[in-house]
């Protein structure tokens, strides 16, 4: 018992200190990234306002491109939790957990969102953990795929988009053909299955976390590809409307490069972005697209304007449509309670059943007229 209490509190001391020292990071670099606003900005709004002068319509662009992904991660959302969460539940959960992630970092406030919907809506916390699992892996594939398809666009064009393309199919198709003759050398040799250790969740590292996460995703895949394929479908379709939005925003401020130029570099710099754990990608999400822009060929004081108004709408977008949100639940609610109110005002009053038996015992009824002789 004594080894057992020394081993918890120290897992709970290294708990406490990393995310401690966590905290203390993100903080530094919100503070950097204050400082470098607070530099640049005044630098950068003479040009976003001119260019907004000349295209005003450039915003509303970018956020009718921004709905479009939005439906898509909605859709994707609701397919893998169907069971568990409607068209309704889904938009809330994505729409809170985009804000969510305003203020944490990394998608931690976005998943935390996604699972409290699900548990919500009847799922359990392993079935909550394989969905947000899946849909973070989704995710990840999307990035990676978006990182070596904008880097290939930008320094080969379509030859290098192609041969992305083709050695990827390669690599999938060796993949798949290899896992079946594993699984099928496995099946032949007919090896007695281990007995399972039981591990407390308490008591996992890291690593066994991540292994037992793994073996949750590759089981729900294998049980129902199509949930794989919903949700990297989604999360791809949502990527290729924000980047579409994007290089339509440059090429409305006057950047000289084509549309898939511009979509290469968003594709590019959100996958660079996506490894640093800032809130919403603040700071390193700016960084990695006017590189991106630059290494396409545009000047920096070209790229600022476009990433600076690009990255505004993205921002506030899911807070005006949480707020929407919320007042139009709001409406319901006061409306839905004023209809039964005055459906409550109609109703002829009924007498409750037990009343005259009431008035029976405060007032006794008059005893008969004794018959006449």
């Amino acid at each position: 018992m004594a080894i057992e209490e020394r081993t918890t509190t120290q897992a709970r001391r290294r708990a406490m200190f990393g995310s401690t020292r966590r905290v203390v990071g993100l903080l530094a670099v919100l503070a950097i990234l204050v400082v470098v606003g607070l530099v640049i900005l005044p630098s950068v709004l003479p040009n976003l306002i001119s260019a907004m002068r000349s295209n005003p319509w450039v915003p509303l662009l970018v956020a009718v491109f921004w709905i479009l992904a939005t439906t898509a991660s909605i859709a994707g959302k609701r397919a893998i939790a169907a069971g568990y969460l409607t068209w309704s539940g889904a938009a809330t959960a994505h729409i809170g957990g985009t804000v969510a992630n305003r203020v944490v970092p990394a998608g931690v406030g976005a998943a935390g969102v996604f699972g409290a919907a699900l548990c919500r809506g009847g799922a359990s916390h392993t079935a909550a953990a394989g969905v947000i699992a899946l849909w973070a892996v989704a995710g990840a594939l999307a990035h990676g795929s978006g990182l070596l398809l904008g880097v290939a666009w930008l320094r080969e064009g379509w030859s290098g988009l192609l041969t992305v393309v083709v050695v990827a199919t390669l690599v999938v198709v060796v993949v798949r053909l290899l896992v079946r003759r594993l699984a099928a050398r496995r099946a032949a040799r007919a090896v007695p299955d281990p007995v399972p250790v039981t591990v407390l969740p308490a008591e996992q590292t890291k690593l066994q976390r991540v292994r037992a996460t793994a073996r949750d995703v590759v089981a729900s895949v294998r049980a129902r590809p199509i949930l794989a394929l919903a949700a990297l479908g989604a999360q791809l379709t949502a990527a290729a409307c924000l980047a579409t939005g994007f290089a339509l925003a440059a090429a409305g401020f006057g950047v000289e490069i084509s549309i898939g130029v511009g979509m290469a570099a968003y594709l590019a710099g959100t996958a660079l972005s996506a490894a640093t754990p800032t809130p919403a990608g603040i700071g390193s999400a700016e960084t990695a697209l006017i590189g991106a822009l630059m290494l396409a060929g545009a000047g920096l004081g070209e790229a600022l304007p476009v990433v600076f108004l690009f990255r505004a709408v993205i921002l506030v977008a899911p807070v005006v449509a949480a707020a929407v949100m919320a007042a139009a639940w709001l409406f319901v609610r006061l409306l839905a309670a004023a209809r039964a109110r005055r459906r409550t005002a109609r109703m002829p009053h009924v007498p409750h059943p037990l009343l005259p038996a009431v008035v029976l015992a405060i007032e006794p009824a008059p005893a008969p007229d004794a018959a006449a002789p």
